[in-house]
């Protein structure tokens, strides 16, 4: 009875497995013999982001926050950790950069961006900015075109020519606090501001461009996959995973404070700056282990 049962099985595989590589749309080689452009978003490792909707976030009631901590972080794309969010440098194989990403929702108006201001960030009409005055100010070479239904002006930029390579770090701004009423130490990103580092004739200089908030970009984020590994080109998340799970590398540069000053104006010896650095973490650490008694 047991090998009637086996038999029975195997041929019920057999015949599974037929039907089902029959079926072309989940095929792994398309028509020409190429790997099909579907295959990333196909595999178990992954995931169709198309429509994807990110994981939404408890947001506690005011009173129910009785501590928070402002941290502003610099992520440094140079860093290996880092390299998913600048690579490719121009996009191919379903995939872009994090910058690029952003340029390109700037442009079709999809995203609104902010002024980056000295010591204060101000997200309202009165500090947006333009896709327009983004490419004058930072000499962003661009073809202009009209439009044939509204006859607007439109400003086209060449895959090539989107900054990505110069933008090499992020300053994210983010807000730890312990909810009560779910008794949870957490942590939000707030915003990013992307940071443009180029040779000029005063030396190399760095740029941060504008602030983005990310609340509205993660829908676009969630729906944006990422390789993160040389080893499984199947495995790709999107980058809001990366950003939720807090899967990059990153330095303090600043916490909030009376005087509202960064660390490189309360320090000049690099030494003193990763010790206030590390005073900062451990603080945040601390909070979250004394709130506990074993």
């Amino acid at each position: 009875m047991s090998k009637y049962f086996k038999i029975l099985f195997v041929g019920g595989m057999m015949s599974f497995a037929a039907s089902y590589a029959q079926t072309g749309d989940n095929s792994f080689f398309d028509e020409s013999g190429e790997v099909s452009e579907e295959v990333a978003t196909n595999l178990p490792t992954s995931g169709p982001k198309e429509g994807l909707e990110p994981i939404e976030l408890l947001n506690p009631r005011a009173d129910d926050v009785y501590w928070q901590k402002v941290v502003y972080r610099t992520i440094d794309l140079r860093e290996k950790m880092n390299y998913p969010f600048y690579y490719p440098e121009e996009s191919s194989d379903n995939r872009q950069s994090l910058f690029t990403l952003m340029f390109r929702l700037v442009q079709d108006g999809k995203i609104k961006v902010y002024e980056y201001l000295d010591a204060r960030e101000i997200f309202n009409d009165e500090h947006l900015v333009s896709f327009k005055d983004l490419l004058e100010k930072y000499e962003i070479i661009n073809k202009v075109q009209k439009d044939s239904i509204t006859n607007d002006s439109v400003f086209v930029v060449d895959e090539s020519d989107v900054p990505n390579r110069d933008v090499i770090k992020y300053y994210v701004k983010e807000v730890w606090y312990f909810d009560k009423i779910t008794s949870t130490f957490n942590v939000k990103i707030i915003a990013f501001c992307p940071i443009m580092v180029k040779e000029t004739e005063l030396g190399i200089q760095k740029f941060p461009l504008f602030w983005i908030p990310f609340d509205k970009f993660r829908p676009f984020l969630s729906q944006t996959e990422v390789l993160v590994t040389d080893r499984n080109n199947g495995a790709r998340p999107s980058f809001d995973d990366l950003f939720i799970k807090r899967r990059f590398s990153s330095y303090i540069y600043k916490e909030s404070n009376i005087q509202n000053r960064n660390l490189l104006e309360y320090y000049s010896d690099e030494n003193d700056i990763k010790k206030e650095q590390e005073k900062v973490k451990t603080l945040l650490i601390n909070y979250e282990n004394d709130l506990w008694e074993y």
